[in-house]
């Protein structure tokens, strides 16, 4: 096994995110995830699949008065649909790797912050 690739290790992956913020609070975000094939086993005989991963948030932030930060938002999630692992069992024993990522998916929400001065 000496010269296999490190189970559980992608060779390459790659990040990148567009953020965009307005004066008045609106903001957007727009991040891309590339992660290789991953070998799942130390003999390197079974390699999980590339994938593309794109998330995307909208949404205001505001502060009121002097003590609260408010900030409401919307995204979604694995929006080019991709099937993809949430993490591997590496060796695993019957050859069960995987645990399913869902697929597409949508979020939603409200934070509210009180500022201590």
């Amino acid at each position: 096994f000496s010269d296999n690739r490190l189970p559980g290790v992608a060779p390459h992956t790659f990040f990148s995110s567009l953020v965009a913020e307005s004066k008045i609070g609106l903001y957007g975000q727009l991040s891309y995830n590339f992660t290789d094939e991953i070998p799942l086993t130390d003999g390197n005989t079974v390699y999980s699949d590339p994938y593309h991963l794109m998330k995307s948030r909208i949404g205001f932030k505001q502060i009121l008065g002097e003590k609260l930060k408010l900030d409401i938002y919307a995204g979604g999630d694995n929006l080019l649909d991709q099937q993809y692992s949430l993490g591997y069992d590496i060796n695993a024993f019957g050859n069960r790797f995987y645990q399913p990522a869902p697929g597409i998916n949508w979020f939603g929400g409200i934070k509210v912050n009180y500022l201590i001065k």
